[in-house]
């Protein structure tokens, strides 16, 4: 049986330099509210830059959605008590 062509749309984008999946735009789109929203606080609370909470938001919106800015916060929280913020 022949398998059908996946569109181009439909095919993952990867970032050349790292190698790695691109997230769709919504999936950006919704990190960088995520991040926007809970930054202020976050770098309060924890040794985070601004990078540092985009690239978590990042992480955390492609794992499990952009559903809820107090679950953020709470994986953020779990992430910086293992060892601090997102390797380079």
């Amino acid at each position: 049986m022949e398998k059908t062509p996946v569109p181009d749309e439909k095919k993952p984008k990867f970032d050349p330099q790292s190698g790695k999946i691109e997230p769709p735009p919504s999936e950006v789109e919704g990190a960088r509210l995520m991040a926007n929203e809970t930054r202020e606080e976050l770098e309060d609370e924890a040794p985070l830059d601004d990078r540092d909470v985009r690239q978590l938001a990042e992480e955390y919106v492609t794992r499990r959605g952009a559903d809820d800015a107090e679950d953020f916060k709470d994986y953020v929280e779990d992430r910086a008590g293992r060892g601090g913020p997102p390797p380079e």
